[in-house]
């Protein structure tokens, strides 16, 4: 939302949150070219809903990587806080990004044999 314009209404900020989750776990499973019609009838809107919140998907991409940047960053401070370097690794880590690959179990392939 712009500085300066009206607050949402409270069903347009429902709106515009389910569509963001939906929009945050379709790219995580599909990428980001995961349809967006998907990702309309995932939040339960309509595709004109989400063209009145994100008119393009670098929109999408703009609200949500603000939130995934502050994840990793956290992700990496608790890392370099971490002195073992098999607990530290993002690839053993249950908070990685949704973006994350989940096509494997990487904690059984990560460098160094960590498991």
């Amino acid at each position: 939302m712009a500085t300066g314009s009206k607050p949402l209404r409270a069903d347009a900020a429902r709106n515009r949150d389910k569509l963001l989750a939906a929009a945050t776990r379709a790219f995580g499973e599909h990428g980001l070219d995961a349809p967006l019609e998907q990702i309309a009838r995932s939040a339960g809107v309509s595709i004109g809903t989400l063209y009145a919140h994100f008119p393009t998907r670098d929109a999408f991409v703009d609200a949500i990587l603000p939130a995934q940047l502050a994840a990793l960053d956290d992700l990496a401070t608790k890392a370099l806080a971490e002195p073992d370097p098999c607990r530290a690794s993002p690839a053993s880590s249950t908070d990685c990004l949704p973006y994350r690959p989940r096509t494997t179990d990487s904690a059984t392939h990560s460098p160094g044999g960590c498991r």
